[in-house]
């Protein structure tokens, strides 16, 4: 698949920057809605690309490194760079497809990367996909972003999954059932290899230990369980935890908001849209 094959032509904004501003190049803005039937095969864009799931999740794969992302985190992948999407739950995908002459200066942008997305950022994407605002301020909306993402620091808090197939496995398996209660042990034995070539496998490839990453797994998964308006109280054991107020502590330590808090902001955002 490539170029813009998988997009909804109804939904597709196209436009040109503002006549009255000196023209540097175009961006079309899209909104997709998205399960876990489907998928987005290996393809590339004559264009940069950003990516944001506004809620879901999405497991997006550059050169052999695969990130699972929510709406916390804004994917960017630079034109002609071969990438691939899954999605393992039902969600929306807001993309901005943009002109390479547009991207934020300095090199860092010639590579993917993820960065954070913040309240302004987010409203920025919801606005030029919903409100579709035309001249000037379409223009001064995509400005505003690139000076957010050029300021941006490198998001190294999205969950990353391991590289070793073996290991990847074990991850994909977490992910589809967040509350597997193996342990490190357990699921090697079950790989059919050593406790440290999994544990190994998961440091090197994801940046932090099996029992942190599964932390993090789970927590993403209740992420984005409370979005689609399940409680907290049955969110916790689903995802693992046999005490309410561990993972309530649990999800404030990684997301800086009670899981009711979290919930309650991501369908206020997506009831604005």
């Amino acid at each position: 698949m490539s170029g813009h094959d998988h997009l909804d032509p109804d939904i597709d904004l196209f436009g040109t920057i503002d006549d009255a501003e000196e023209t540097l190049g175009q961006f079309l803005v899209s909104r997709a809605r998205v399960d876990a039937t489907t998928r987005f095969d290996e393809h590339s864009h004559q264009e940069d690309q950003l990516a944001w799931m506004s809620s879901g999740s999405m497991e997006l794969a550059v050169l052999g490194d695969h990130r699972q992302l929510r709406r916390e985190h804004l994917a960017w992948i630079p034109a002609g760079l071969v990438h691939e999407m899954r999605f393992s739950e039902p969600g929306e995908l807001i993309c901005v497809y943009a002109d390479p002459a547009l991207r934020p200066r300095g090199g860092g942008w010639n590579g993917a990367r993820t960065v954070a997305v913040d309240d302004l950022a987010g409203a920025l994407l919801l606005h030029l996909v919903d409100a579709e605002p035309a001249g000037p301020r379409r223009w001064r909306c995509w400005s505003l972003l690139v000076d957010l993402l050029s300021s941006a620091a490198r998001d190294d808090e999205a969950l990353a999954l391991p590289r070793e197939p073996r290991a990847r496995a074990i991850a994909s398996a977490l992910i589809a059932d967040p509350a597997d209660p193996r342990g490190l042990d357990e699921w090697a034995a079950h790989a059919g290899v050593s406790p440290k070539t999994i544990a190994r496998a998961f440091a090197n490839g994801t940046g932090w230990s099996f029992r942190e990453w599964r932390v993090r797994v789970r927590l993403h998964a209740a992420a984005g369980m409370l979005v689609r308006g399940a409680a907290v109280q049955d969110v916790a054991p689903a995802v693992g935890y046999d005490s309410v107020g561990g993972f309530i502590g649990a999800f404030r330590n990684r997301f800086s908001v009670t899981p009711a808090v979290y919930a309650a902001r991501s369908r206020e955002d997506l009831g604005g849209a």
